[in-house]
């Protein structure tokens, strides 16, 4: 993930208006990174490192995004992300992996009338802050 981006930044938004952003993955480290770089652009995120735990925060902090890794323990997610879109039909959510076979998990999505987009990791911050600012 690359700290600089040339996306413009949301930080003259007032706190409460900023946009909210939920990152899922379950590697701690990716997870902080990516939530760093998102509130260095004027998000408001929040952390989540589990696909359980993912499901639990959205229905707390009601995300406008949530941006969460496909493969995971227990819960992956693409089960996390049609959990939450029946709970939250309008969040939307950005899945990303760097496996080769998440296209096929999010056939799953697909089955149940879901489609994901999905982003290839490494996650570039640009990018990202392209997609969640369109």
């Amino acid at each position: 993930m690359s700290p600089t981006a040339e996306a413009r930044p949301l930080t003259n938004i007032p706190p409460e208006k900023r946009p909210r952003v939920l990152v899922v993955d379950d590697d701690k480290r990716l997870a902080n990174a990516l939530c760093v770089v998102l509130n260095q652009h004027g998000f408001d995120t929040s952390v989540a490192y589990s696909g359980a735990k993912a499901i639990e925060t959205a229905l707390i902090s009601r995300p406008d995004f949530i941006l969460m890794d496909v493969m995971m323990k227990k819960i992956d997610g693409v089960d996390a992300a049609i959990a939450i879109c029946e709970l939250l039909p309008r969040c939307r959510i950005l899945l990303m992996s760097g496996a080769e076979d998440a296209i096929q998990k999010l056939e799953k999505g697909a089955k149940r009338g879901h489609q994901f987009e999905l982003m290839m990791k490494p996650v570039l911050a640009a990018s990202l802050l392209e997609k969640l600012q369109s």
